[in-house]
């Protein structure tokens, strides 16, 4: 870091800020005294490492989306960091029936005494632990739910939902395809990017949720092309 401080002759300070900028955007990825480029649009953090980023936004994000959640109700969570934070706040609920295609969030409510677990087969994704390929996506297709939360990689108001891998990508759709009312999880660090894989338009999705972390310019511009986001507050925010 210090060496790109001389090369460009402005402060430490400066280069911090304008990595950390470059990695919100996905075109770079810090490392420990600097950063290497993510030219390739396909990198893709393994679950260890996505759990451990912007925790209190996806917190903020799950008890916006709990909020749509009632007893009795079927409903089908996407794979995700977002979505398991969303799984944790499930477990309280009665007569509940959860279909997911994520180890993760399967092991979760598993032992959740209100909550049947509905986990589709397929093929595991190493160190994801999605479950991906033709018997997850027919799996899914026998199923009907009240509501579907799914997450993406990348949000953008051209390009729609676009993920890092083409083997989510027909997961997701079915994900989609299961419930009439279909929320989109994503901290802002997803927005204004792209991804290697389109998902879906922006107008599959009866609801988008987002942190309050978010640029007011970028709200501002959804909202002028019909994009309403709804705004989930931080545990800092309320304090």
């Amino acid at each position: 870091m210090g060496s790109l401080a001389s090369t460009f002759g402005v402060s430490t300070a400066t280069i911090r800020r304008d990595l950390q900028q470059l990695e919100e955007s996905g075109h770079l990825q810090r490392t420990h005294g600097g950063a290497v480029t993510s030219s390739s649009t396909a990198f893709e953090p393994l679950h260890a490492v996505k759990a451990q980023e912007r925790q209190a936004e996806k917190n903020a994000i799950a008890r916006e989306a709990a909020s749509f959640v009632k007893d009795g109700d079927v409903i089908a969570l996407d794979s995700g960091s977002t979505t398991l934070a969303l799984a944790r706040l499930l477990k309280r609920h009665h007569n509940l029936t959860v279909i997911t295609a994520d180890l993760k969030v399967a092991l979760e409510i598993a032992d959740a005494p209100g909550v049947e677990t509905i986990l589709v087969g397929g093929q595991v994704r190493p160190g994801l632990y999605s479950i991906v390929g033709p018997t997850a996506e027919q799996n899914l297709g026998h199923f009907r739910a009240n509501h579907a939360f799914l997450g993406a990689d990348a949000i953008d108001l051209e390009a729609g939902i676009s993920n890092a891998t083409m083997l989510e990508v027909g997961v997701k759709r079915q994900v989609i395809n299961t419930a009439p009312n279909v929320v989109l999880l994503a901290d802002h660090s997803k927005f204004e990017r792209t991804s290697l894989v389109r998902v879906a338009e922006l107008s599959a999705f009866d609801q988008i949720i987002t942190d309050d972390g978010i640029a007011p310019s970028i709200v501002d511009r959804y909202a002028k092309r019909g994009v309403q986001l709804r705004l989930a507050r931080t545990e800092t925010s309320l304090s």
